[in-house]
């Protein structure tokens, strides 16, 4: 990220060169602490998040301990270039993403990490953490004509309700919250994808804050006590009922609610089962698409093509310098913004013009993940 002052109004530039200089020099955090939620993990909100695949365990044998090391970075390097590319890559692009060498897959890798490094004999054990070097992998994905995304969106609540004779259920364990948990660890929702997702623990402090009942009801006062608990961006409630099927089959219908964020919305997808097919097997069917289904979303919402590159001038309305403070780290934690001319600071505004990938709409998108407002305001770009 390059930010530049480009002195187009002399004397604001002169007047508040004082300013700028330590603007330039200082890192601005964003005012509100981090909270402690349960089962927390870490969000893709900066460009070295994104390209960085940690936990890759290594387990090789060979004739030597040194070679089984090289073999577990070999395989390292495959699996993270796979993970990587699952995580910003849409599906439909995925097919065209080619298995390269072992040369050029350490050519793309800036620098990685092992823990827990251990040799027995021949053995050897360890886990990885490599770094992906974002610009060398944008060419290749540039060169290739594949698309991909560097917007992490904030995670989201599942809600796992369950319409069954006897009642609906939500935290008392049931095959929908089962499937629908084993999904989430098996896809690498949690804590591998940009549209991360999390199951509730169901403690006593969640099972006293909301019921089924008030889930499928929207009642938005106690799913925003859950929303802060988890300090999560929303609530995804998935709502599944049994119902017949196809040639006396069972089948499967879910409703999908998008919770707590701005753009709110209800969906119904249906799963038939075959003729003597489980519900607990289309529960389980159901919930792997879905959730591939919603990352897939996420990506084609935000994925650009980086050869793709624009520029927009904009109007901040700052309350404060510290307040211009937190704009310039957002902007910069922002990865579509390749970097930032500012054209003009005083003490009410700033003029920026920025550099970015992609369109306006899929920016907006992305500034949003990072509290920034971008809209039109009578003719005029205003971020807020």
């Amino acid at each position: 990220m390059i930010f530049r002052f480009t002195p187009c109004r002399r004397a604001a530039a002169n007047k508040y060169w004082p300013g700028l200089l330590l603007m330039l020099a200082l890192v601005a955090g964003d005012a509100a602490l981090a909270q402690n939620a349960p089962g927390g993990a870490p969000g893709f909100t900066t460009l070295e998040e994104i390209y960085t695949v940690r936990n890759i365990a290594a387990d090789e044998t060979a004739d030597t301990a040194a070679a089984a090391r090289d073999i577990a970075l070999q395989a390292a390097r495959r699996m993270a270039f796979s993970r990587l590319t699952r995580r910003i890559v849409p599906l439909q692009d995925l097919a065209r993403v080619p298995a390269l060498p072992d040369e050029a897959l350490s050519n793309l890798i800036r620098d990685f990490e092992v823990a827990g490094e251990k040799s027995r004999g021949r053995r050897y054990l360890a886990q990885l953490t490599l770094r992906f070097d974002p610009e060398r992998f944008r060419a290749l994905l540039r060169g290739l004509n594949i698309r991909s995304s560097e917007t992490g969106a904030k995670a989201m609540l599942v809600l796992p309700v369950y319409d069954t004779p006897a009642g609906r259920l939500l935290w008392e364990a049931n095959p929908w919250r089962d499937a629908l948990a084993a999904a989430i660890a098996g896809t690498g929702a949690q804590d591998d994808r940009l549209a991360p997702l999390r199951m509730p623990l169901g403690d006593f402090e969640d099972v006293s804050t909301l019921t089924a009942d008030e889930a499928v009801a929207g009642a938005m006062q106690q799913l925003g006590l859950l929303i802060r608990r988890y300090g999560v961006g929303g609530v995804w409630l998935m709502q599944a009922v049994q119902s017949p099927g196809p040639a006396g089959g069972q089948a499967i219908d879910v409703t999908l609610r998008r919770m707590g964020v701005t753009d709110e919305n209800t969906r119904i997808e249906r799963f038939e089962g075959a003729p003597g097919e489980m519900a607990e097997t289309i529960l389980q069917r159901a919930s792997q698409t879905l959730l591939i289904g919603v990352q897939e979303e996420w990506l084609l919402e935000t994925a650009v093509d980086f050869s793709q590159q624009a520029s927009l001038d904009v109007m901040a309305h700052p309350a404060s310098f510290e307040g211009w403070l937190s704009i310039q780290k957002r902007l910069t934690d922002t990865p579509m913004v390749r970097h930032i001319d500012l054209l003009a600071l005083s003490v009410k505004s700033a003029h920026l013009n920025l550099h970015y990938l992609g369109t306006t709409e899929k920016l907006a998108a992305a500034l949003s993940q990072h509290g920034l407002n971008l809209t039109q305001e009578a003719g005029t770009w205003v971020l807020r």
